[in-house]
């Protein structure tokens, strides 16, 4: 908690944010984060607060951190190359905005077509999603496309999108890397700063298996 203490810190002294917008955006009286950050006081937040906070306060690595380890292990998505595209633009992208408590928010409501990466051909109800956001960075930066195959099953150490409710019009998501999962939970990770954590599989009910991305123009 020590280093979020720091990131909040420096995003209230740089002006791209205040202590008031930050507790009101988790929901806590306006002075609650100014007492985590300069009285330690709760001592930790609740995980889903950390990414909330994050996503506001868009942190990435300073230079000071170049030389520490990162645990980004998986992180690798396929870069779809050029020749590997197939077919019309018939492959439909929608948009992810940043939502509440880390999550995003995607309109299933297509802003434009593009060609498929072969893994995808033929594969009905395929989609891409504009990505928002900095908790995956390395992984994904904010405008990379994610390319999702919506019926793969859930699989250890792959990127998925996950849904409380079959997606359509406005859905609430979640875009990851999945640990692991059981018959209750799934455990996550994302990489900016790095986190760990775990959603009960009865509010997520919906895996989606992103299979690549395209990087942002």
């Amino acid at each position: 908690m020590d280093q979020l203490r720091r990131l909040i810190r420096e995003a209230v002294d740089a002006k791209r944010t205040t202590y008031k917008d930050l507790s009101i955006a988790i929901g806590k009286n306006h002075a609650y984060i100014q007492q985590f950050v300069e009285r330690e006081s709760p001592r930790e937040l609740r995980e889903r607060d950390v990414r909330a906070i994050t996503d506001l306060i868009g942190t990435t690595p300073s230079a000071g951190e170049a030389s520490q380890p990162r645990n980004t292990t998986g992180f690798n998505p396929q870069i779809v190359p050029g020749e590997q595209l197939v077919g019309h633009r018939d492959l439909p992208i929608f948009v992810a905005a940043q939502g509440g408590d880390g999550h995003v928010i995607v309109t299933f409501d297509a802003v434009e077509y593009v060609k498929r990466p072969s893994v995808l051909e033929g594969v009905k109800g395929a989609y891409g999603i504009y990505l928002t956001g900095t908790s995956m960075i390395p992984a994904y930066e904010p405008g990379d496309m994610a390319l999702v195959h919506p019926h793969l099953p859930p699989a250890r150490d792959k990127d998925v999108v996950l849904y409380h409710v079959p997606p359509a019009n406005d859905a609430e998501a979640i875009i990851k890397r999945l640990v692991s999962f059981n018959d209750r939970e799934w455990t996550l990770k994302q990489y900016n700063p790095y986190l760990e954590f775990t959603e009960s599989r009865v509010e997520w009910s919906f895996c989606h298996r992103v299979v690549g991305k395209y990087s942002a123009r």
